[in-house]
This record gives structure tokens, sequence and C-alpha cells, in this order.
């Protein structure tokens, strides 16, 4: 059967006035067509049996430390390999941890190769998805975490990376960055969180907002997987009870390991571009008001889990994506031409939480996003709700580390890429009904990648089953 696009769209953001959505542009379907902000082809090479990948720190899986690397920086190759120049505090994560690789990141690279120095011997380049995991040379490491924000290492690098990588970012710098490391070497020693308690907090504005799409195919999937055992609690509140103080109460009163909310994020005002920015991404509650930074920060408890299902959860990437998608004078195209236009950043509860004391684990949250098409769709929309239910529910309680949890969902933003080359090729050979399908693969793709990890990827919990 042949694919349509919709007659309107919607997006999980909130401006302060509004939910954007639109009817799409007239060059909806040849937008699809595009490959601009899709990561290069990626294949998992096989190299003989498979080694236990939740073990980070064995030779043939690899746990590497992604940095910029500076214009003459006047070191030698050796001390590159061995991060002289990192801060102090990286330093220490890399002394804590031997055998550990330092991997390099410049922009000529773009989000296709990776430099490596080493003690002895020239430098290479490996190519991101097509080399075999482990420390050894010619290979990159399984877990890997980019140390610093979009700005100084593009989320580009980090989607290209996540595709078959277990990859986190660190976006911190100075004290915020010494704490997480600290925190990260001691695995939270001394918080109080009960790791074996969740909280879903899940607002639903109507059955006709992109909100109830959400509840459906991603809040309700993971709530049913939640149920204890083997958690000893699971507290849920959805639609009407889904409001920013009985989120503050909730954290308060169980401080659960593990938080998800699914809301609108805030994306305005958008004529206020300094408000925005301080604003961005916050989950938005049943009364569509934002749930206020401060107190989410104080009451988020010390090494839990945060999954933000929103619009800019995790920030902005400074590149406005949506242009021929979205038609010219629509609200929808407004909202993310104003986000775009706060340039490449961090959402700032995502900063806060990781780097104030006594940090968070791990934030994942979006860039860019959701789209109600996708969701409506069972190939792209169900699909996702299940690998993020297993994910965050018996993959994360089993020990595993929370970048390792997420390879299954990863996969499928692969085979997205995949399907998208596919058809691809036949629009090449004149099947122009692809093209709708091509947009919604593409649009999907963008969405799916854009969902990250802000934290330490081999963060994990203690096992429960």
């Amino acid at each position: 059967m042949t694919e349509a696009l919709p007659q309107e769209i919607q997006l999980n953001a909130w401006t302060g006035e509004e939910a954007p959505r639109t009817a799409l542009g007239g060059g909806a379907e040849s937008w699809g067509a595009r490959s601009l902000g899709l990561p290069h082809s990626q294949a998992a090479l096989p190299f003989g049996a498979p080694p236990d990948l939740r073990r980070w720190s064995a030779p043939d899986v690899g746990y590497g430390v992604l940095l910029h690397e500076p214009e003459d920086s006047g070191m030698t190759d050796a001390e590159k390999a061995a991060g002289a120049d990192a801060p102090p505090a990286v330093r220490e994560l890399l002394a804590a941890r031997p055998g550990s690789v330092v991997l390099r990141w410049r922009p000529m690279l773009e989000g296709r190769f990776l430099r490596r120095y080493y003690q002895d011997g020239p430098p290479e380049e490996p190519t991101i998805g097509l080399t075999s995991f482990g420390v050894g040379r010619g290979c990159l490491p399984k877990y890997v975490v980019i140390i610093g924000g979009p700005e100084v290492i593009p989320w580009s690098v980090q989607y290209a990376l996540s595709t078959r990588h277990a990859v986190g970012r660190i976006p911190l710098s100075g004290e915020q960055l010494d704490r997480y490391i600290e925190a990260l070497l001691s695995d939270w020693n001394g918080t109080t969180t009960a790791l074996d308690r969740a909280l879903g907090w899940t607002v639903v504005h109507g059955p006709g907002d992109i909100t109830a799409l959400m509840n459906t195919v991603i809040a309700q999937q993971l709530a049913a997987r939640l149920t204890p055992p083997p958690l000893t609690g699971f507290q849920q509140l959805v639609g009407e009870e889904a409001t920013g103080a009985a989120l503050l109460q909730a954290l308060s009163q169980s401080a659960p390991g593990l938080v998800a909310t699914s809301s609108h994020g805030r994306t305005g005002p958008l004529g206020d571009p300094d408000a925005m920015r301080t604003r961005l991404g916050l989950p938005v509650d049943a009364s569509h008001t934002d749930v206020p930074l401060q107190e989410l920060s104080e009451l988020m408890p010390p090494g839990c889990i945060w999954y933000a299902q929103a619009c800019c959860s995790a920030g902005a990437s400074g590149d406005s994506l949506y242009t021929g998608l979205l038609p010219e004078g629509s609200n929808a195209l407004g909202t993310v031409t104003a986000v775009a236009a706060l340039g490449t950043m961090v959402a700032p509860a995502a900063l806060e939480l990781l780097g104030r004391p006594h940090p968070v684990r791990a934030v994942l949250g979006h860039v860019e996003p959701t789209f109600s098409w996708t969701l409506q769709v069972d190939e792209t929309g169900q699909k996702l709700g299940r690998r993020i239910a297993a994910a965050l529910s018996s993959h994360l309680y089993d020990g595993q580390p929370l970048g390792l949890t997420l390879s299954e969902y990863r996969a499928d933003v692969g085979e997205l890429h995949s399907q998208w080359a596919g058809l691809h090729g036949q629009l090449a050979e004149g099947r122009t009904e692809v093209r709708p399908a091509l947009t919604r693969l593409r649009l999907s793709a963008l969405d799916r990648q854009s969902m990250v990890l802000l934290g330490d990827p081999t963060v994990t919990f203690p096992a429960l089953v």
C-alpha cells in the first residue's frame, strides 16, 4: 500500500501559548529524499565470537574518553595519547580506569572519523561504525564518553557514534566536571536514593494532543514493565495528576532511582531568546506550566536516572533541519527556527542536575522534537515504545551499564537509516511513490537519534534480578 502524508503534524513542544501543529509544506515529499542530518552508513562487522559487552573494562570491549583536539597544541603524540591536556578530573578518571583509550576529534573529521594517538607508532583515524570494538590498534572502544558540550564536540558526532557504540556525554567543565567524575568514581557513595523505586509522570492534554500518543506509545509500555517486582515500588502520575507540584512532592517523598517524565518541552517565549534559553526543554505540566528548574534541581534524587521525553529536554542543535517540511508562516516552523537560533546548547535542567553537588547519574533527553506522525505508524512508533520500555526496565535493573541498555534502541535507529537508504535507491530508479515513506523515515531517524545520554555510559544500578 502506498503511504501518504498526514493531514496534520504536531510537535511535543510548548511555546508558552500553544503546542505547534500544522499541515505539511508543499515540499514535504521532497524533503525526505535529503540525507542532511543523518549519519553515514555503518555496519556491525563480525570478528569472531562476540565479547561480553557488559565488561566495559575488557580489552576486546573497551572504554574511551573523547576530547576536542586543539590546533597547534605543542604536545607530542605520546602526550596526546595519555591525555596530558585533559582537565584534572578527566586525568583522574583515566588513572582510575587503566587501559582506557584517549580519542580526539577536530572539525575536519566531521562525524565520520576520530583520531587516535599512540605512545609509539603513527596516529590513526578510524572510521566511526566500521571498526571492531576494543582498545587495540585499529579499534574503537565500545564505550565512549564525550567530554564537553556540543559547542566543543557537535551532537552529530554523538549521533554517529551512538549507532553502534555505547555513548554518553559529560557536558561540564571546572567544578561541575570535578563533582560529576568524583561521584562517578565513587559510584554515588553515600546517596540515599531508592534505586529500586521508579516514578512515572505523564502529562496528557486530551485525546487529540501528541501527549496522548506519547502516553500510549511510550509511557504506558514503560509503566507496564516497571510494575514490581523486581522493583519494590512504582508510582505513576497521569493526566490531571501530572502537575508540577505533584512531581516535586513525589520526588521528595520517595526519592526514586528512575524518573520517567513525558510531556511537552518548553520552547518559548519565541520572541525572547534569552528567556527561552533559560527554560528550554523544561517539562510542561497538566496546566501548561513549567516545572520550576530550581525546585526540580533541589528535589531530583542524587544518583537517579532521569528520562525526559520532551522536545529539547537535552538541548538544541543550532541547525534547522525542517525547512521544506513545515510550511512558511506556520507556528511549527517558527518554533523549530527559534530554537535553532539559540545555537547549539545543552538544556539548563540537564546541566544543573549533572553539575550540582550530589549529581544525578544521567539524563536521557531529546535534542529534536518528536512529531506525531512518527508515533502513529506502528513501524516507527510502537517499536520505539517497546525498545525504551525494555531499556529502562528489565535491562537497566539487570545491572547493565546504561549505555548498553540503549543498544537495541540504537539498532532501530540504524535500521531506520537502512530503510531510508533502500527506499532512496528505489526513488533513484523512478519510483516516486516512495517519497512519503522517505519523509517519515528521515523524520523518525532525526527524532530517534536525537535521544542522547548525558552522563557516563558505564553508569548502572545494582542488579535486582
